[in-house]
Parts: C-alpha cells; sequence; structure tokens
C-alpha cells in the first residue's frame, strides 16, 4: 500500500482514559517508530506560557488562573468536563493548534519513518482520516479505573465524565484497522503490538 504521507506511514492509537495509549505508544517506538502524543502537543497550550491564554479564560473565566496569571490545566478539565458547551468550545480551540504543531513535526520526518499518533479523540476528530493504519486499546472500565486510581489526580466522577465525553468503545473497535486487549500483563500486551507492527511493515512493503 502507498502511505498518505509523501512515503510516511502513520499509526493512529486511540483508547479510552486508563487503557494504556502511553504504554502502547512507547512500545512502538521501541520497535522502531517515532513517537508522538498529542496530549503532550497540547500542553503548550494549557501551560503557563500558553499562546492562547486570553481565548481560554473567554470560555472559562479568570477562575481558571493561578496567582501568576497562567493556566491550571485541572481547572480546565474540571469545568470542560462538566460543561459540553464548554468542552466543544475547548476542543474547537485546541485541536486545530494541535493538528497544525503535528503536521509541522509529520513534515519534518525523513521519507520512510513510520509515526506513531496517540490521540485520545482519533475518531472524534476525524483525525482518523490522515492516518494509515489505526489501532484501538480495550480495557473493561473496572480495569481503566484502577490505573487511574494508582495514578491519582481524578475522582471517579471525572473517569466517568471523560469516559461519557468519548465515542463508545465498540463504535471505536468496529473502525480501527487493530484492536490491542489490554487487561491482561505487560508481556501479553507487548506481544501483541509486536505482531501489529510487523503485519504493518508488511503491508507498507507490498
Amino acid at each position: 500500500m502507498s502511505p498518505k504521507h509523501n512515503n510516511k506511514t502513520l499509526i493512529g492509537i486511540t483508547g479510552s482514559i486508563g487503557s494504556g495509549k502511553s504504554t502502547v505508544l512507547a512500545m512502538f517506538g521501541e520497535l522502531g517508530a517515532e513517537a508522538v502524543s498529542s496530549d503532550s502537543i497540547a500542553r503548550q497550550f494549557t501551560e503557563p506560557n500558553s499562546p492562547v491564554i486570553s481565548e481560554l479564560v473567554s470560555i472559562f473565566g479568570k477562575s481558571i488562573l493561578d496567582e501568576k496569571g497562567s493556566p491550571v490545566r485541572s481547572k480546565i478539565a474540571e469545568l470542560a468536563f462538566s460543561d459540553q458547551t464548554k468542552l466543544t468550545a475547548l476542543n474547537g480551540l485546541l485541536h486545530p493548534l494541535i493538528r497544525k504543531s503535528f503536521h509541522e513535526f509529520l513534515n519534518s520526518r525523513k521519507d520512510g519513518s513510520i509515526i506513531a499518533w496517540e490521540v485520545p479523540l482519533l475518531f472524534e476528530t476525524d483525525a482518523h482520516t490522515l492516518c494509515d493504519f489505526t489501532v484501538t486499546i480495550a480495557v473493561s472500565p473496572e480495569v481503566a479505573w484502577e490505573r487511574v486510581q494508582t495514578r491519582g489526580g481524578m475522582t471517579e466522577e471525572d473517569f466517568k465524565k471523560r469516559n461519557t465525553a468519548q465515542m463508545d468503545l465498540e463504535k471505536k473497535k468496529s473502525l480501527s484497522d487493530f484492536v490491542v486487549t489490554n487487561d491482561n500483563q505487560r508481556e501479553e500486551l507487548k506481544k501483541q503490538i509486536e505482531i501489529i507492527y510487523k503485519e504493518i511493515q508488511q503491508r507498507i512493503q507490498k
């Protein structure tokens, strides 16, 4: 098959909160893919030196700012996932900026590169249309919540709100080229990723 991006192959990775997206991204990286996370790109727009502070304040008000006038990500998330209108406005602000930054990254990669791209809202934002392959990580809500609890920083109510804001897992699975189950041990997950990566390599060589 011919990759969509000048001889570069793009793998989109998604899944619910606590599914292990970052772990899977790192595993693709260990196998030779260049790993990039949409969440990491997004942070530059919600950190102290954000170029869109005024726009964030317009959406959420000054309560999201700390005493130094810098945005606080946890406050933004709390307000966004409690109000669908604000969440839609936030996504409308950030997603074009994230997409632009990602394209700059993609264009800087050399021909023949395989890029693994972690995107929580891969299908919701139509980012999957840019990808040559898509991978959804499936995990039970119980296991996902256990992992989120271990990380800390989120209440069960927030966890449920964020999951509700995303596309249904079964729908994501039906739209994906590959589905990874991550209820098991790390070694089992690694085996699944190795199989997928080898299959992708074989397909792009045809």
